[in-house]
């Protein structure tokens, strides 16, 4: 057994605990014997995207995080772990994602008619449809503030739906949103593709976007 040092951000300061016992194991189970810290959880199975928080400066699922690899790669005995920076924090290492879901809201992501199949499309609507919705790519995004910018999610999401919709109107508010809240502040640094747990690849639902909401000259002329 290998003894750490383990730092976690409490109130906006970091607090350090030792461990010395089996390395084989997640953050979530490291938090759980450490005991008294607050975080979010509820599958530990890297499939509800809940337990996002930073950890050694990256984003990402504390369930799927093993001691073990955090130390091979970073050749030292300390882990770092902080609540996730672009939202409120409740209390300890738990924040407030709800903005995520507001942001799909006020985008409107929903489809108002039945869905229209292309069997082309499947394999790339079902990549599309694991997003977690975990903040992990939105915290590492550069420009992502928690204003403007609806970040990587939305994109995600009306990429999927923009092949599926079939009502006119509505098809048109999905590119009219995307124009006004991702395309001009998105920097395709592919920082979100990175740090994405579920290996989405989000610059192939941003490129797909971009050819269907701004390259089309026929936009310009108010047509679908």
């Amino acid at each position: 057994m290998t003894e750490i040092t383990v730092k976690i951000k409490i109130g906006g300061e970091f607090k350090e605990f030792g461990y010395d016992g089996d390395l084989n194991i997640s953050v979530t189970t490291l938090l759980e014997k450490l005991g008294g810290i607050e975080y979010s959880c509820s599958c530990l199975q890297g499939l509800c995207g809940s337990c996002a928080m930073v950890i050694n400066s990256q984003p990402k699922l504390a369930c799927q995080t093993f001691l073990s690899d955090e130390i091979m790669s970073h050749e030292y005995e300390l882990i770092t772990i902080e609540p996730l920076s672009k939202f409120p924090v409740i209390n300890d290492l738990k924040v407030d994602k709800s903005k995520l879901y507001d942001d799909l809201m006020e985008c409107e992501q929903w489809l108002e008619s039945d869905s229209k199949i292309n069997c082309d499309d499947i394999d790339f609507e079902y990549e599309m449809s694991l997003c977690l919705m975990c903040g992990c790519c939105v915290e590492a995004c550069p420009n992502y503030d928690g204003n403007d910018f609806v970040g990587t999610p939305i994109a995600v999401s009306a990429s999927k739906l923009i092949s599926q919709e079939t009502d006119s109107n509505h098809l048109k508010t999905l590119k009219k949103k995307y124009n006004e809240k991702f395309y001009p502040h998105c920097v395709k640094s592919i920082a979100c593709e990175d740090v994405c747990p579920m290996k989405i690849q989000t610059q192939r639902a941003i490129s797909k976007m971009n050819k269907k909401a701004v390259w089309k000259i026929w936009q310009l002329l108010d047509r679908d």
